[in-house]
């Protein structure tokens, strides 16, 4: 929105003003309104934020709209600072915000924060100060003036204060003027995105201007014709240590180019490369479809190169080849220009799906998630909104990507219950995604092999197209399975110890002899689901829920005058413990989210197993779901029956949907 549309939106206000509603991230069903000051109007529009008085905080907020007239009986208190020189979300996403907070009734405040990174650097928020050059310059105009004076006086002054001293456009031409030059420096704020990493490095681009004209200014200088021509090639900005590597010259070069007008100088964050600890590696041959793949892939590319909304469901078994099928589907999405969205429910498949990925669309590849520092996930961020990335991969909170013309998005296991968010604002990814492709013309995908049973009424009422793969790749076979029945006499081990029957005790030895892995699903963390006092009775329930705390034996400990204390059941903790007793000497990871809290381990555990430096995993339903691991031949569950007991109505569903997956690992 102009300058000139938003003052004449807002001519009704008091005395002219332009008002904001503006989402703050504390627990009000409502937006607040705010005045904008004169300073700060042109920026004001949807979608960009905002610093705002909330009783004695500052807080950074989200401009929603732009109002006719202010709330009545109220008096308005002044914007602090438009802190983006953009709005930094879309209208899509404004209005799939707006429906998150009015379907389930979430504050529309919390609704923002989370789709927004934690530590995305607000513009305005940026220190700027004077350099030995621009403190001796002499200034052109009034503007650079005022801008010179003001950082002399006060040293270091954040973009929105001088925004405020000199007023917006002039601030932003004399900033901009001196940064190039040289005469100003730029800097975080030195608060937390700072200590978590941030750093600016220089970076250089070619100046405006027909490039024949640069070339003469360079003159007969090699070197500085190399770099102009490695920067025209190259077609986008660069840190000066790249083109220093790349055209093989000296700082000085760079320097007397920029003198000359050739290059525009200016910082920017450091690129944060998301490193191979998060990443498997991919090894891909030329992938020919089978037929039942070649009619999904077929139906789907053709969708997400239209413009009417369509919904497919990609069922088969495991093993079918349904990741194949979507990423043809993405291929065809970004041939025409448009992006895609791949969710998944755990972290935990992330780094195997990312390399697939990357192998095939390289630096397209965006991956957004929790386990990701503050400025890794504000810089993949920042690469989807600007358009480098037309790829993202990511568990539920990736359905709020800032993407260019989403043309797909695939919900993979899209029966799985991490989809659903257990805190506020507690969406649903799958039925966000929907809503999404919808709103925009794109194709929805929902995956899996154990479709929940929503999605297969929705099949049932024509809500969705399924998509069938009949059969495994490489004409696999499901696993044989054996069910062993632990009320037999000679099954039982003594009560309140791991249960490991003699039967998978002489499955597992057997497997190890061949050189082959194993699988250990307990979809239970910690050592112990129940701390039992053998004195007293007392089994340490929650205060606040009822139910038994379980016992993590490697975190913390309880004190107690008593040695009665007893572990009753097991958790992953437990069975790792007694297969090393078991199975002494043999590798063995464990796979929850206890271990893999520390950054990198999750990739670490898994990047392990496929190597085969590990022989046995161990985990929860971390373990059931997306892995290919060829060289596991035995897969088992422990204590399956005890996951239909858990206090879910879902319990039964869940739990053939987990005994499914694993079997397809």
């Amino acid at each position: 929105m102009s300058s000139d549309s938003a003052s004449d939106r807002n001519a009704a206000g008091p005395e002219g003003a332009v008002l904001v509603e503006v989402a703050v991230p504390i627990p009000l069903r409502q937006a607040l309104t705010y005045e904008v000051p004169d300073t700060f109007a042109p920026l004001a529009s949807p979608g960009a934020r905002v610093r705002v008085p909330v009783g004695k905080r500052k807080l950074t907020g989200v401009i929603l709209s732009l109002p006719e007239e202010p709330p009545e009986g109220i008096e308005l208190k002044p914007v602090d600072a438009v802190v983006d020189l953009e709005p930094i979300l879309s209208t899509e996403l404004l209005e799939l915000g707006r429906f998150v907070a009015d379907y389930y009734l979430a504050p529309v405040g919390e609704v923002f924060r989370a789709m927004l990174p934690l530590h995305l650097e607000p513009w305005g928020d940026r220190k700027v100060w004077l350099t030995a050059r621009g403190a001796l310059g002499t200034p052109r105009g009034a503007a650079e003036a005022g801008v010179i004076d003001a950082l002399r006086e006060a040293g270091r002054l954040s973009l929105a204060d001088l925004q405020r001293r000199l007023g917006t456009e002039a601030a932003r031409e004399a900033i901009g003027s001196l940064s190039r030059r040289g005469w100003l420096a730029q800097g975080t704020t030195g608060g937390a995105s700072t200590r978590r990493g941030n750093r600016y490095l220089t970076a250089v681009e070619l100046a405006s201007g027909d490039p024949d004209d640069l070339l003469a200014r360079v003159g007969r200088s090699a070197p500085g014709r190399e770099v102009v021509a490695y920067l025209a090639e190259l077609g986008r900005p660069a840190t000066t240590s790249e083109v220093l590597a790349a055209v093989d010259c000296s700082a000085g070069v760079l320097r007397r180019l920029h003198r000359l007008g050739v290059l525009r100088k200016f910082s920017q964050i450091e690129s944060l490369g998301l490193g191979e600890h998060r990443t498997t590696h991919a090894e891909r041959d030329d992938i020919v479809l089978r037929p039942d793949q070649e009619s999904a892939a077929t139906t789907l590319e053709r969708a997400v190169t239209g413009d009417t909304p369509a919904n497919y469901l990609l069922a088969g078994m495991t093993g079918s080849g349904k990741t194949e099928v979507y990423l043809r589907a993405v291929s065809a999405a970004l041939a025409a220009e448009r992006s895609a969205i791949l969710l998944v429910p755990e972290i935990a498949l992330v780094p195997a799906l990312a390399a697939t990925v990357r192998a095939r669309f390289g630096s397209r590849l965006a991956i957004l998630h929790s386990a990701l520092s503050g400025p890794e996930r504000s810089q993949e961020w920042e690469r989807i909104r600007r358009g480098e990335a037309r790829v993202v991969l990511g568990p539920r909170s990736a359905v709020f990507a800032p993407v260019h013309a989403l043309g797909l998005l695939v919900v993979d296991e899209e029966q799985d219950t991490a989809f659903k968010q257990d805190k506020s604002p507690r969406y649903h990814g799958r039925d966000l995604a929907l809503l999404r492709a919808r709103r925009q013309g794109a194709a929805a995908v929902l995956v899996s092999a154990t479709p929940s049973l929503e999605t297969r009424r929705n099949v049932d009422v024509g809500k969705l197209e399924r998509l069938e793969l009949t059969e495994r790749v490489g004409q696999g076979r499901l696993p044989e399975g054996v069910l062993v029945d632990l009320r037999r006499l000679d099954e039982v081990r003594r009560p309140g110890e791991i249960v490991f029957s003699p039967r998978l005790l002489e499955e597992i030895g057997a497997t190890l002899d061949r050189g082959e892995q194993v699988i250990l699903l307990r979809n239970r963390r910690g050592y112990s689901p129940v701390l039992l006092c053998r004195a007293c009775g007392e089994d340490l329930r929650c205060d606040d829920c009822g139910l038994p705390r379980t016992y993590h034996k490697r975190f913390g400990w309880v004190l107690c005058g008593e040695t009665a204390l007893e572990p009753i059941g097991s958790g992953t903790e437990r069975v790792e413990e007694t297969f090393q007793e078991l199975f002494p000497g043999v590798p063995v990871d464990t796979l929850d989210r206890d271990t893999t809290r520390r950054r990198g381990s999750l990739a670490a555990v898994l990047d392990r197993f496929e190597r085969g430096e590990t022989r046995v995993l161990i985990g929860t339903q971390m373990v059931s779901k997306g892995h290919h691991f060829p060289n596991v031949s035995l897969a088992a569950v422990l204590h399956a029956d005890t996951y239909l007991t858990f206090p879910d109505f879902r319990a039964v569903e869940r739990t053939y949907g987990l005994l499914t997956q694993l079997a397809g690992r």
